[in-house]
């Protein structure tokens, strides 16, 4: 099978190595990833209010018909995750990031606590450090309150001031638990399957676009400045009681690519994709500036942005402790033939290319993000709060094995990227792969498999699959390369 460049020779000998550049006194942290939404089901268990998402696939059917969160992999049910804690534990994690759900804690988005909710996500947590696996949690990871959605979500600056009560109480619940904190999950991918949802419920069958089309980018810039600036808020808020732990956002990070032989245009049409998926968010964190070249775009498409005087200093003074990195691919971009407007970014796939659920499998473009990360933005603290991978047909259980060789290879291929970035000096403090299970993928069901514990639906039984075994091998300094993963 063709793959793309693959890391070989030193890079895959240091897979049998420690991680470097551990902070002192703080092991690297080898983990996985869920959230709530994907994984815990119990919908309406101990006073949970309804999320956006309840109405996008129970009232809706925008998944399809019988497409629910409702059970999901019944990871809410204690006696089924303390054996899924025992797998992981099996595994070698010694992290774990999980999301926390919003309308759980507060129901209808703005008012009091819930204290079941928090009772629950106390045991949860309590049950993790049990098990020797500390926690890594997600304030938000998409599951909006429905009243606040329908008050306009984040497009509504109000969301600001709801998130950062939100924010205070789960730092007043938590604080005592927990040290390591997401504040919010991926706004640019939220933002392209919120607007899929939107064209499906107009009666189209439209294609997930990650890159906001010219139409939306107004109004995409204008949600990603509040949701930066409500992060802001919750760090403040955060540091102002003196409570212990550090703070940041998973980014979703995607070097733009352009074809061989490409043009100007399609050069230019990269570079503003860049600005928009990248740099709006790193320029504003690190910089304390928006990118230029994307607000005079966006000037020209007309449209309220709702970026005032100071809101970019604002998200860059609250000094965010570490930057999550969520790394699957980068993306091809062109300009479409038919654009009217200076900025239109159209993705693509060159033929030939090995890809993957998310898109092109390049290791090397994980290394040159990691390096970018280092020499443009000072090289913060990262941690890798998702990478991954699934590949069509290949999570099928026979005889009791799910041999998932696509999977483990790119595992393989891009932790060895990663080390290699750490030897040139990138400060990566821990690395979670997507997902610890297969779950539910939002608007695309069930159907596409990322997690490394392979999930009967119908009967909710676990089996790991090939690259949990290799992860964990990986995880225990073991020697391993490609040809762990077999033929």
């Amino acid at each position: 099978m063709r793959r793309s460049l693959a890391l070989i020779g030193a890079v895959s000998a240091m897979l049998g190595t420690a991680a470097t550049a551990e902070p002192a006194g703080e092991p690297f942290r080898w983990g996985a990833a869920s959230a709530a939404y994907q994984v815990e089901g119990a919908i309406n268990a101990d006073g949970k209010g309804r999320s956006v998402w309840d109405h996008y696939l129970d009232d809706l059917s925008l998944a399809g018909p019988g497409m629910s969160g409702a059970v999901a992999i019944n990871f809410y049910d204690r006696s089924q995750y303390l054996k899924d804690i025992a797998l992981m534990k099996e595994m070698g994690l010694t992290s774990y990031r999980f999301s926390i759900s919003w309308p759980r804690i507060i129901p209808d988005g703005v008012g009091p606590a819930n204290p079941a909710a928090i009772a629950h996500y106390r045991q949860f947590i309590a049950d993790l450090k049990a098990a020797g696996i500390k926690p890594m949690l997600t304030l938000y990871h998409w599951d909006m309150p429905l009243s606040l959605a329908r008050a306009g979500g984040w497009d509504n600056r109000q969301s600001i001031e709801w998130f950062r009560h939100y924010a205070d109480v789960v730092f007043a619940n938590f604080h005592d638990q927990v040290d390591l904190y997401v504040l919010v999950n991926e706004p640019l991918v939220e933002r392209a399957m919120k607007r899929l949802a939107e064209r499906r419920i107009a009666g189209g069958e439209p294609t997930f676009a990650i890159v906001p089309s010219a139409s939306d980018l107004p109004g995409a810039l204008r949600t990603f400045n509040h949701l930066l600036l409500a992060s802001a808020a919750a760090k403040k808020s955060f540091d102002s009681r003196g409570y212990q732990g550090r703070l940041g956002l998973a980014v979703p990070l995607f070097p733009t690519l352009t074809a061989e032989g490409a043009n100007a245009d399609d050069r230019d049409a990269a570079v503003l994709a860049d600005g928009v998926m990248n740099r709006w968010f790193l320029d504003a964190m690190y910089k304390g500036h928006y990118p230029a070249d994307v607000l005079a775009a966006a000037a020209g498409l007309g449209g309220d942005l709702d970026v005032q005087p100071g809101d970019a200093e604002a998200i860059a003074a609250a000094r965010f402790d570490y930057l999550g990195i969520n790394f699957y691919s980068p993306l091809f971009i062109r300009r479409p033939a038919d654009a009217t407007t200076r900025y239109a970014a159209e993705m693509f796939l060159p033929e030939g290319t090995y890809a993957a659920f998310n898109g092109a499998v390049r290791p090397d473009q994980f290394k040159v993000l990691l390096d970018r990360i280092r020499t443009e933005y000072g090289n913060p603290p990262v941690f890798i709060t998702e990478n991954g991978a699934g590949f069509p047909g290949e999570d099928k259980l026979v005889d009791g094995e799910v041999n998932d060789r696509g999977r483990c290879r790119y595992l393989v291929d891009h932790i060895a990227a990663m080390k290699a970035a750490m030897k040139d000096g990138a400060d990566v403090r821990g690395y979670h792969v997507w997902s610890s299970h297969d779950n539910l993928e939002w608007l695309f069901g069930y159907g596409s498999r990322f997690g490394m514990i392979y999930v009967d639906f119908d009967t909710q039984a676990r089996t790991p699959k090939l690259s949990a075994r290799v992860y964990s091998d990986i995880i225990k300094g073991k020697h391993v390369t490609e040809a762990s993963c077999g033929g």
